[in-house]
C-alpha cells in the first residue's frame, strides 16, 4: 500500500510552496532562454536559406549562362564550323540553343520543386503564427478575468479569494502542481537538447554553404578565363571579316 503524504502541516506545505516557487521561476527563466535559442536557430536557418537559394544559386545560374555564351563563340571560331555552309551552321547553333534551353528548363523544375517545399514551409509557419495568436488571445482573456477578480477582491475582500477548505487540501494542490512543474522541467530539457542539435546542424549547413561558395568562386574564375578567350576570338573574327 502506497504511503500517503500528509500535507496538512503548515510548515510542510509552506516548504513545498517555496520549492514550487523556485521550480516555476526557474522554468520561466529557462523557457525564455530556450525561446531565445529557438529564435536564433530560426534566424540562422532563414539566413542560410537566403544564402543557398539566392546568393549561391544565382551565382551558379549566372555561371551557366556565361558557359553557354562562351560555347557559342568557341564554335564560331572553330575551323570545322567555319567550313560549314549557312544552313549547317544554323543547325549547330540550334543544337546549342536546345542544350541551353534544356538545362534552363531542368533548372526551372528544380526551383519549382523548392518553391513547393517553401510554400509548405510558409503554410506551416502560418499555422505556427495562428497558434501563437490563439495562445496570446487565451492569455489576454485570462488577464481580463483576473483583473476583474482583483476588482471583486477589492470590493468583497477574503470572501472573493476562493480559499481552499483546509491546509491538507491546499497541500495536495501544491503537490499536484509540483508534479506538473517537474514534468515541465523535463520538457525543457528535451527542448534544449533538440535546439542544441538544431543549432549544430544549422552551423554545419552554414559551413557547407561557405565551402560551396568557395567552389563557386573557383569555378567562376575558370569561366571568366573562358570568357576572356571568347572575347579575344570574337575580336579576331570581327577583324577577319
Amino acid at each position: 500500500m502506497n504511503k500517503i503524504t500528509d500535507h496538512s502541516d503548515e510548515k510542510s506545505y509552506r516548504r513545498m510552496l517555496f520549492e514550487l516557487g523556485s521550480l516555476v521561476n526557474g522554468n520561466r527563466a529557462r523557457s525564455h532562454a530556450h525561446r531565445s535559442q529557438i529564435i536564433d536557430n530560426v534566424t540562422n536557418g532563414l539566413s542560410s536559406l537566403l544564402t543557398a537559394f539566392s546568393r549561391n544559386r544565382n551565382l551558379m545560374s549566372e555561371s551557366t549562362t556565361n558557359i553557354y555564351r562562351s560555347r557559342r563563340v568557341f564554335l564560331e571560331s572553330n575551323a570545322d564550323y567555319q567550313a560549314l555552309n549557312a544552313q549547317q551552321r544554323q543547325r549547330v547553333m540550334d543544337e546549342i540553343e536546345y542544350q541551353c534551353l534544356k538545362q534552363r528548363s531542368d533548372s526551372n523544375r528544380e526551383i519549382m520543386t523548392l518553391n513547393v517545399a517553401l510554400t509548405r514551409f510558409n503554410q506551416e509557419f502560418i499555422q505556427l503564427l495562428e497558434a501563437v495568436k490563439e495562445t496570446n488571445a487565451a492569455k489576454l482573456y485570462f488577464n481580463d478575468v483576473q483583473h476583474e477578480h482583483n476588482a471583486e477582491i477589492l470590493e468583497k475582500g477574503l470572501a472573493a479569494v476562493g480559499l481552499t477548505e483546509d491546509t491538507k487540501e491546499f497541500g495536495n494542490l501544491i503537490a499536484q502542481l509540483t508534479e506538473q512543474v517537474r514534468a515541465n522541467t523535463e520538457l525543457l530539457e528535451e527542448g534544449f537538447e533538440a535546439s542544441n542539435q538544431n543549432g549544430q546542424r544549422f552551423g554545419d549547413i552554414r559551413e557547407s554553404l561557405e565551402t560551396e561558395l568557395a567552389a563557386i568562386d573557383e569555378c567562376w574564375d575558370r569561366i571568366e578565363a573562358q570568357q576572356a578567350l571568347a572575347a579575344e576570338l570574337t575580336a579576331q573574327l570581327a577583324a577577319s571579316q
